[in-house]
């Protein structure tokens, strides 16, 4: 059995992210002598790389970016309300075009406060409960 460094898992990986194809990899390490259980090995590592890769990617700031934007909005939106309100700004206006960036912001806050709450509750690697009682056969 040869062993395989991280450098050549990163490099599947990366080949991988970039469209090359499993089986193609797959064929390129049967030619170069390593046996199916070590193929197997190999791109069950080059999987999880780039699934790690590909979560990754997905960026964890997103989401607090959605929450401060939304903030930023709802802020100019509530300026904008209490200009209205008071009279010094945009009197012939119809008061839904005025209150809804505030709206908005809201809205936007509430999505990335979701995207936040999301992105903490990572989900069970496990088989689960009612796997582990009762392997379906």
């Amino acid at each position: 059995m040869s062993k395989v460094t991280e450098s050549k898992i990163e490099e599947l990986a990366r080949e991988k992210m970039e469209g090359k194809s499993y089986s193609t990899i797959r064929d390129e390490l049967s030619e170069s002598g390593m046996t199916d259980s070590e193929i197997t090995n190999l791109i069950r590592q080059v999987d999880e790389r780039v699934l790690s890769q590909t979560i990754k990617q997905a960026s964890p700031d997103r989401a607090q970016q959605w929450y401060r934007s939304g903030l930023v909005l709802a802020v100019i939106g509530l300026i904008l309300t209490i200009a209205f309100n008071a009279g010094i700004i945009l009197k012939n206006l119809p008061a839904m075009v005025i209150y809804s960036p505030f709206i908005a912001g809201i809205l936007v806050m509430a999505y990335g406060r979701y995207q936040q709450k999301k992105q903490s509750a990572p989900s069970e690697t496990g088989t689960g409960a009612i796997r582990r009682k009762r392997p379906y056969k």
